[in-house]
């Protein structure tokens, strides 16, 4: 998994890719599905590293509150042939933040909207990995 920004230069809004191969697909897929319905299990140490990415190559304006103002609609998942990637805007990206936070901290405030569309695209991007995943330890 690699955290990267795609553009700055000139525009108006920063934009942010998220690079994951075969296998981090299921984890981050795993972590959505536990923040939207709070069913199942993920990985600790894979949204621990996924959110320290982040806020390193975002920095500060991760931390502000998202605008309900903001230019919205980016967020979207691209098969690469060699990676999935998930691309989002400065704005986009405070908002991905709270859904990785209420993980951890069940009960937050977050887009539920954006999330369900960002397990639907990743369901029909990535099919194989993810149709028959076991989301429920068992």
């Amino acid at each position: 998994m690699e955290v990267k920004e795609t553009a700055a230069c000139g525009i108006s809004l920063r934009e942010f890719a998220i690079e994951f191969d075969q296998d981090e697909i299921v984890d981050i897929y795993r972590i959505l599905n536990y923040a939207q319905n709070e069913v199942g299990f993920y990985d600790d140490d894979f949204l621990d590293d996924l959110k320290s990415q982040m806020s390193y190559i975002i920095g500060p304006s991760l931390d502000e509150e998202p605008s309900e103002e903001s230019e919205e609609g980016t967020i979207h998942w691209e098969d690469t042939g060699v990676t999935y990637d998930l691309h989002f805007n400065e704005p986009e990206a405070g908002k991905l933040l709270q859904i990785l936070n209420a993980v951890e901290h069940p009960g937050e405030g977050f887009d539920k909207a954006m999330n369900r569309k960002l397990l639907e695209q990743a369901l029909e991007i990535a099919p194989t990995a993810l149709e028959n995943l076991p989301v429920i330890n068992r």
